[in-house]
């Protein structure tokens, strides 16, 4: 709440010095609202009366956006301001707030970012920085899913080709489902209720690190990607008391991308190898495995403003004996490959004003899927309106049947100024 008013008084504090200074302003007010279609089947005891809630989202939100530049520097702030009206407070926070600086051959960007890498739709392979679970099953607009990153990031530019640095000395973990929350997740230590967690503390060594190297081959968009840091999703081993201890495992990453035109369209092929440093026998069952990942996808304009896309993508486990040999009471059983298809289509009607979209994943050997239909209509250029569903379903133990008992269909209204 306090941080909340804080925001409050910095946002009226920032438009009056801003105004005063002719300085860029936008920004938006925006109301939400997600209600549950399906009951959950079981609510785990710290977050049975929560999970109970009709509503999984009911909320208004204000952001303000300044955007002061010069020739070689330029300062971007989003802050935003939050009423969760189905929980009752108030709160605040920095989006994003960073100062770019342009040199000949060197752009550098230190701040609070969002890093985006890769060339999946909502498949995730060399993008290893921190997202927002709860906001996208709630339906909050996409743009929620992606977390910003406290970094410094520098990238230079020579002969056609580029170099970016990442450096994160502020770890920053993924937004998750948690006991005592409004969504209904499996939980295979829903029994012990007292928990800790462990973050990775600030410290030099435990800096997370990116490299990726990227240009331009013969039309194709190409890039290497190279990370050193941690799961941004915790994992969890029991302590004497009970107690729950979570904690982030180290993890490395090495991948690559291609994207370009070709068949009539855009095709785009991306791979990656997790290296599970903490655990590379497979031998601890509360830390995740190595894996080798692999993602095809394809993107065409069928008919004018009519584009379909499609996407395959397999995730092989290493060590999978070790680990069905050390999986404890309650954890998923799952496969040593998990294979996922999705198909987005996008229609623009009445002069594209109106965008109806579909986007809809599933594994065909684990059994789990999801489906979102969205309608977007642009009322004027300042207001926009929202409808659309989150569907869930599956085996209660796999990545997306588990929050079946979060479908639901979502409303959100936006006027941006």
């Amino acid at each position: 709440m306090k941080r909340g008013l804080f925001v409050l008084v910095s946002f009226f504090a920032v438009a009056r010095v801003s105004a005063a200074a002719e300085l860029p302003i936008h920004g938006f007010l925006q109301a939400a609202s997600a209600y549950r279609l399906t009951r959950p089947a079981a609510c785990p005891r710290p977050q049975r009366l929560a999970c109970a809630e009709d509503f999984v989202l009911g909320e208004g939100r204000a952001r303000l956006e300044l955007s002061p530049r010069g020739d070689r520097w330029s300062l971007m702030t989003k802050g935003e301001l939050t009423w969760d009206a189905v929980g009752g407070e108030v709160d605040g926070e920095l989006r994003e707030g960073y100062l770019d600086l342009k040199f000949p051959a060197l752009d550098v960007r230190a701040g609070r970012q969002v890093i985006t890498w890769g060339v999946g739709d909502l498949v995730f392979i060399t993008d290893v920085f921190p997202r927002d679970w709860v906001a996208f099953i709630s339906g909050l607009p996409l743009e929620y899913l992606k977390k910003g990153s406290d970094a410094v990031s520098a990238t230079g530019h020579w002969a056609g080709t580029s170099l970016q640095v990442v450096l994160i000395p502020r770890f920053e973990a993924d937004t998750l489902p948690a006991a005592g929350g409004r969504l209904a997740f499996h939980d295979p230590m829903a029994a012990i209720e007292r928990r800790r967690t462990d973050d990775p503390s600030p410290a030099l060594e435990r800096t997370e690190a990116g490299l990726r190297l990227f240009g331009n081959i013969g039309g194709w968009d190409a890039s290497l990607y190279a990370y050193r840091g941690f799961f941004h999703s915790p994992a969890g081993e029991p302590e004497p008391g009970p107690r729950l201890r979570l904690f982030f495992p180290p993890l490395s990453v090495y991948g690559a991308s291609v994207q370009g035109a070709a068949l009539g369209g855009v095709v785009s092929v991306e791979a990656g190898y997790y290296d599970s440093r903490s655990d590379r026998s497979g031998g601890n069952p509360a830390v995740e495995n190595s894996s080798g990942r692999l993602l095809a996808g394809y993107q065409r304009e069928l008919v004018p403003d009519l584009t379909a896309s499609g996407q395959y993508s397999v995730q092989v486990m290493q060590d999978h004996d070790a680990y069905m040999s050390a999986r404890g009471p309650g954890m998923a059983k799952r496969a040593e490959a998990r294979h996922v298809l999705t198909l987005r289509l996008t229609q623009l009607l009445l002069h594209q004003t109106l965008r109806l979209g579909l986007f809809a994943l599933a594994s065909p050997n684990e059994g789990d899927w999801y489906a979102g239909p969205e309608a977007r209509y642009q009322i004027t250029d300042a207001f926009s309106a929202t409808l659309g569903v989150n569907a869930f379903g599956g085996p209660r133990r796999t990545e997306y049947g588990q929050f079946e008992g979060n479908s639901n269909v979502y409303a959100v209204a936006r006027y941006a100024f």
